[in-house]
């Protein structure tokens, strides 16, 4: 099933989709919930909308085939989300992104077209927060704060990215997800974790020295560059491009592309690709069923010890390990190997 969707409202995307699906659906004053016709697959999605520009979306269903989507946001969004389970793919603007369970993604975009597909016989499980940006300023008086939060948004805009997950942040989850108030306490209490779950990320995944600081010293256009420095980055995660080479390919001198994207991205260029090839890296096991020896050839690793090395310190455990656990929780007897007994000859890559 493929359809279109034209957003001009953060509140848009929940109406236009059941309207789309023709689920049925239930109203309660500030909270509604449509129920998927027995065609499309079963379960629920249920939105809250807790004041004008901000609502949270809880869906809790099973699709009977795949679910692919064209979704022109013509307004802007923020978004912060966590998948209990489920398999989602989003591309935009040549750039791609991998949503699988027990995952949070944040991502802010304005005025573009995403392409989303759905899993089917999978079941989807997740939490959406989501903000028009301006709404966040209306819970800030000093400018101070407002420097911060405008930081914070320009730091992921034009972007959908995964953040860690802190044991505050799934509580949160939870709590949002398992509330059991009603009426307006119900409201109040979701608005309070709203904003708890916002100060929880904040606080867990912005580099302080970032995001606290008054003044953001990147003119416009070295930000443009830098962007462009973390797509080509992106694109070539099986064969990393050198920081001379981006340097070339972008128009910034090296040291400015070193110094901008730690204080743009709050990491390293090399930390940020090995952090993107470990992200690409879990997909490929768990989505593509491939082994540790044909994961790190996919992701242009010569030497399957050095990604075992890589993967180990972005997860804390080695792949064969985390192969492990995908296998026990699906079911599967037998065990995981490393797939090594042929080296390649050792590289640095």
């Amino acid at each position: 099933m493929t359809s279109h969707l034209l957003i001009r409202d953060i509140h848009d995307y929940f109406d236009h989709f059941s309207q789309l699906v023709h689920g049925h659906v239930q109203n309660n004053d500030w909270e509604q919930q449509f129920f998927l016709p027995s065609y499309i697959g079963n379960g629920t999605v249920t939105r809250m909308r807790i004041r004008p520009g901000m609502e949270i979306v809880i869906s809790n269903m099973t699709l009977k085939q795949d679910l692919k989507l064209h979704v022109q946001e013509a307004c802007r969004i923020f978004e912060l989300n966590y998948s209990v389970s489920g398999e989602i793919y989003c591309s935009w603007n040549g750039k791609e992104h991998y949503t699988s369970e027990q995952t949070g993604n944040v991502c802010y975009l304005e005025d573009v077209q995403i392409y989303m597909e759905k899993k089917a016989n999978i079941p989807i499980r997740s939490l959406e927060i989501r903000l028009c940006p301006d709404q966040l300023f209306r819970y800030l008086d000093d400018e101070d704060d407002r420097d911060k939060v405008e930081t914070l948004l320009l730091r992921f805009k034009g972007s959908i990215d995964h953040y860690q997950v802190s044991p505050a942040i799934q509580r949160c989850v939870h709590d949002l997800i398992d509330c059991t108030y009603r009426g307006a306490l119900r409201r109040l209490y979701l608005e309070s974790k709203v904003m708890e779950f916002i100060a929880l990320f904040g606080e867990e995944h912005i580099d302080k020295s970032f995001f606290w600081r008054r003044k953001f010293s990147l003119r416009p256009d070295d930000i443009d560059r830098l962007k462009e420095v973390r797509w080509l980055a992106v694109n070539h995660l099986e064969k990393p491009l050198s920081i001379r080479e981006l340097a070339r390919r972008t128009g910034l001198n090296e040291f400015k592309l070193k110094k901008g994207f730690r204080e743009l991205f709050g990491m390293t260029v090399f930390e940020f690709v090995r952090k993107e090839r470990m992200k690409k890296a879990l997909w490929l096991m768990e989505s593509k069923g491939m082994n540790v020896g044909e994961t790190a050839i996919s992701l242009g690793y010569s030497n399957v010890s050095n990604f075992t090395t890589a993967f180990r310190k972005q997860y804390g455990c080695n792949p064969s390990e985390y192969l492990k656990q995908i296998y026990q929780q699906a079911g599967i007897k037998g065990s995981v190997q490393d797939d090594i007994n042929d080296k390649p000859n050792p590289s640095n890559t």
